[in-house]
């Protein structure tokens, strides 16, 4: 009897440290750097130029998938991302220019799909951006764009432990009602492990 109590403890044991290295749940936040390209935009968005980008923050969960290191990696993150435009005062020639906010509030899913080797990772993969909130200049234009959209990630992390370090590059393509604009941003993001390795 006892024998068969330790082999049960042996196996359960062996099974849960087995799903903890396929199975990862963690937290993670961190900054990005982002802008707005209007290259490919229309009607009254053509006028402007780019500035410069924005400080934006990120909050989420990830979850991690580790077979033979493969990585599937789908996460939910709050984040907050845009850019600074010079906007002609009038249409004058020698018209001055103000500098102008845009700003995005959306709820990002992305897929990423990777492999680990030690203790740093390569991945990439789909993002959709699900639209909470966008304003301009402190105006709602929320209704202007479409309420998802669908980008890429690409990026490299490393694991130390429970901690988690991550960069990424991330572009989206926001539909609205007269045209298109690019969405890029660079993003630095910590991690903390709460299942698995």
């Amino acid at each position: 009897m006892k024998k068969l109590i330790l082999l049960s403890a042996f196996l359960l044991s062996t099974s849960m440290m087995a799903n903890a290295q396929i199975f990862t749940l963690g937290l993670k936040a961190g900054i990005s750097s982002s802008n707005v390209d209007t290259d490919d935009a229309t009607a009254n968005l053509t006028q402007f130029k780019k500035e410069g980008s924005i400080t934006g923050f990120h909050a989420g969960v990830f979850t991690r998938f580790n077979i033979v290191g493969f990585l599937l990696q789908p996460e939910v993150v709050l984040s907050s991302s845009g850019g600074k435009f010079e906007v002609p005062d009038d249409n004058s020639p020698n018209a001055t220019t103000t500098v102008k906010e845009m700003g995005f509030t959306n709820l990002d899913v992305p897929i990423l799909v990777g492999y680990k080797l030690l203790f740093a990772r390569a991945y990439a993969g789909p993002v959709a951006s699900i639209l909470i909130d966008s304003d301009f200049d402190g105006e709602d234009i929320k209704d202007s764009f479409d309420s998802a959209d669908w980008g890429y990630q690409i990026g490299a992390g490393v694991d130390i432990s429970r901690l988690t370090a991550d960069v990424r590059y991330e572009r989206l393509k926001r539909s609205y009602t007269d045209g298109s604009i690019r969405n890029q941003q660079v993003i630095l993001s910590l991690g903390y492990k709460l299942i698995g390795k």
